[in-house]
């Protein structure tokens, strides 16, 4: 009698092999995919850092940057005479000049400027009191005007807003719809109407980049280092190597 021997299922075998290389492919999906949430999860720390870093002063950050800005102004208000010297460059459609000056104000309206080529051969001293202004070329001759503004126009073709130099200058101003400020409350950018009529858009944009800590009655204050002012083709580059203030 013959013995009948049934084989072995295949399927069951191959079933039993796929469901194994399942298996161990979800658990290294798996464990891939944690990998990948982890990754994910770090990128998104870092980026949400990224944004928490670029959100703007809270109220309370305005308030005190204002307080600042305040106490600043006061004591700014408080200098009437300085020194101040260093570099100068008038750039517009039609005129480049480069030079060196020096700045001597005794009182807001009354200053002397001198304005030397960058190795110090004279170019234009420009003397100033209220309602009386002289201007002294390179070679001695004296011209004089009741505008200040006006006499350096006529003369060079530089239309510099100096009846307001006393306010720009040391980054003082009072026009606080206009008026940026930094995060140590001090003005970063403003506009001001330059008081002459030598042109009808008489505003001018200005913008400090950079500041310097000088010593004013026993204690610091800061002052532009570099400034910018800007009147549609007009820019002014002033950059500041010292203070002297008394």
């Amino acid at each position: 009698m013959f013995k009948i021997i049934m084989p072995t299922p295949i399927v069951s075998k191959i079933s039993l092999l796929q469901t194994s290389r399942l298996l161990s492919g979800l658990l290294k999906n798996r464990s891939v995919t944690n990998q990948l949430c982890k990754i994910k999860h770090r990128y998104l720390l870092l980026f949400m850092l990224f944004l928490s870093g670029c959100q703007t002063s809270s109220p309370q950050e305005q308030a005190s940057i204002q307080q600042q800005w305040q106490q600043h102004q006061q004591e700014l208000t408080k200098i009437s005479a300085f020194q101040a010297n260093g570099s100068l460059a008038y750039i517009s459609d039609t005129t480049k000049s480069y030079g060196r000056f020096l700045i001597i104000q005794s009182a807001p309206n009354n200053y002397e400027i001198k304005i030397t080529t960058p190795v110090g051969s004279s170019l234009v001293t420009l003397i100033t009191q209220p309602g009386y202004s002289e201007l002294i070329d390179k070679n001695g001759k004296r011209y004089a005007d009741q505008d200040v503004e006006n006499l350096m126009f006529r003369l060079t073709n530089i239309n510099i807003p100096l009846k307001s130099l006393h306010n720009w200058l040391k980054g003082l101003s009072d026009n606080p719809t206009a008026d940026k400020l930094d995060k140590s409350g001090r003005l970063a950018s403003t506009e001001f109407l330059q008081d002459k009529g030598l042109q009808q858009n008489n505003r001018w944009n200005l913008k400090i980049t950079h500041y310097m800590t000088r010593n004013y009655k026993n204690s610091p204050i800061d002052l532009p280092a570099t400034l910018e002012l800007t009147h549609k083709d007009e820019r002014v580059r002033v950059k500041i190597d010292n203070w002297i203030l008394r």
